[in-house]
């Protein structure tokens, strides 16, 4: 059973057990030239290594996580205003970008992004990377793009692993990439086992704190995948039950919280990440402390305070009113039902 059956609702992904049946839903990456690293942010540092651009554009509401491979290779970075349902058109920006400037699009919780600039961006001679971390089942959109990367860590439980994807073989240059490093490695499998274990056995909650190191050690470099994630990402996930799970948990929480749902409605392509809701936010705290003290960790997409400029002003405000609650396939409609109960329990 998973832990929710003792009260834990969200957190860490446990090792994968391998599916040996591996279902009839193909890998999302069918279809295009794959390569392995050993997160998404090494697949950017890859490609940045590659085109060598002057400038990195990356859009204003995004993870500070992202960061790290442009500030690590010295790219200045500029903010363009973009975000989950935020009104198109603003692109002034535009004119400011050069050719061999890279340009990141987000694919937002799951959604595709459907109004991002790419065809004008294109005309100005921009590098333009497409970002599915939180969109394992989003193809590449923008024909415009050089590639697409994804963070299979997000949605299933690998100690490892980026995905970057291209339509054609020649879109980026290969680099010799580095093994992962062995003791932060070692680590980072360590922990999918303790919280793999937690979830089947329960007792000590070994795996938060070494989580924290390995978050914070995170290696950004030319590394490679892990050979162990490699394969559970290519055949040992069954894609098609967890994409039908995370749909049904999702319309479970739409039918009880859509007027507080960032998306409202589920498009018939979409495998979200999570259920993203926004509350007022003088009471987003309050509301996290009462899903906390009921065993209920649903993160927050993201806090930008001190880190993406205040005059952003659309990004911030999102960033002060979302929380995400999980509907992941490790749960149950039931765990919906309880998540749903607490959060109305606190906004009320």
């Amino acid at each position: 059973m998973p832990s929710s059956s003792r009260g834990v609702i969200g957190g860490l992904f446990g090792l994968e057990p391998v599916s040996l049946t591996k279902g009839d839903q193909p890998s999302p990456f069918a279809g295009s030239f794959i390569d392995y690293f050993l997160s998404a942010r090494c697949a950017f540092y890859a490609v940045c290594q590659s085109v060598k651009p002057r400038i990195a554009w990356l859009p204003s509401y995004l993870c500070s996580a992202v960061l790290d491979p442009f500030r690590s290779l010295g790219i200045p970075v500029r903010y363009y205003d973009a975000g989950p349902n935020f009104r198109p058109g603003r692109h002034g920006w535009i004119a400011d970008v050069h050719p061999g400037d890279v340009v990141l699009v987000i694919h937002y919780f799951g959604f595709a992004n459907t109004t991002f600039p790419a065809d004008q961006l294109k005309l100005r001679g921009a590098v333009i990377i497409e970002d599915a971390s939180q969109g394992l089942f989003i193809k590449q959109r923008y024909p415009e793009s050089i590639c697409i990367v994804y963070s299979p860590r997000k949605f299933f439980g690998v100690p490892d692993g980026g995905v970057l994807a291209t339509s054609r073989m020649d879109a980026i240059g290969r680099q010799p990439l580095e093994p992962p490093p062995t003791e932060w490695w070692k680590a980072a499998f360590a922990m999918t086992q303790m919280r793999r274990e937690f979830d089947l056995v329960g007792g000590e909650n070994r795996w938060f704190i070494l989580f924290r190191h390995v978050e914070e050690t995170f290696p950004v470099g030319p590394y490679c995948s892990s050979d162990l994630a490699r394969v559970l990402i290519e055949t040992g996930i069954d894609y098609g039950s967890m994409r039908t799970a995370r749909r049904e948990n999702y319309l479970a929480l739409a039918a009880r919280l859509n007027k507080f749902a960032l998306f409202p409605v589920l498009g018939e392509d979409t495998v979200p990440l999570g259920f993203p809701v926004c509350v007022d936010a003088a009471q987003r705290d309050a509301v996290l402390k009462c899903l906390y003290n009921e065993k209920i960790y649903p993160p927050v997409h993201w806090r930008i305070d001190g880190i993406v400029p205040e005059e952003h002003h659309e990004s911030h405000l999102l960033s002060r009113r979302i929380l995400t609650l999980i509907c992941d396939q490790r749960y149950t409609i039931c765990d919906m039902a309880r998540q749903a109960a607490t959060f109305l329990s606190a906004i009320n």
